[in-house]
């Protein structure tokens, strides 16, 4: 599948199965989103993956940052929303925290951001020309200091997002080619003022 194929292919898929990428294909997805635009080479990203008995073990600890914002906050979680969170990483074979861990450098710290979402897009993509699906999802656990943590992140860094990648459980809709009305200018120079 060619480049654009995939980028016009790719969906957001919620619910996800086997198979997922083996070893050699999610090498191929990380490898792609490493080759992100990233200004002065300074490789921000972090891509920790979560598989099998591993994504369970992590569900404990979404569920230890969804006690801890809830009693900051001061409500009490329900039943449904704890094993909501336990088993939310079950909705795919294999996640991806993308996470980026920006250098103290000229390059703003909004650019390497910048350069992880990228990284994040590449992966989809490289995913879907694999012949997977995928979803980017964040939600407050992207934004949760015990979360990053966990994942081995400071405080000043970011989970841009939680990639999801397995096989669709439903094939997705066609979609239609994307409407450019009113997303498109062309810049024309202005007749330059006097001084």
């Amino acid at each position: 599948m060619n480049a654009l194929e995939a980028i016009r292919r790719r969906r957001s898929v919620a619910r996800l199965g086997e198979p997922g990428p083996d070893e050699e294909q999610l090498r191929q997805i990380l490898a792609a989103a490493a080759c992100a635009p990233d200004h002065e080479e300074l490789r921000p990203w972090r891509f920790v993956v979560l598989l099998g008995e591993e994504k369970d073990a992590f569900g404990e600890v979404l569920v230890s940052a969804l006690l801890h914002r809830a009693e900051e906050e001061g409500w009490s979680p329900t039943e449904g929303q704890i094993s909501k969170e336990r088993t939310k990483f079950n909705r795919a074979p294999v996640v991806v925290a993308f996470g980026c861990v920006p250098k103290a450098h000229k390059i703003p710290a909004h650019e390497q951001l910048l350069s992880t979402a990228a990284a994040a897009e590449n992966a989809l993509i490289a995913a879907t020309a694999l012949g997977f699906h995928s979803i980017w999802r964040t939600g407050q656990p992207a934004y949760d200091p015990v979360v990053k943590t966990a994942l081995g992140l400071e405080q000043g860094d970011s989970i841009v997002g939680w990639l999801y990648i397995g096989t669709a459980k439903k094939a997705p809709e066609e979609r239609a080619e994307p409407n450019l009305d009113g997303l498109v200018t062309y810049w024309r120079p202005e007749v330059p003022a006097t001084v």
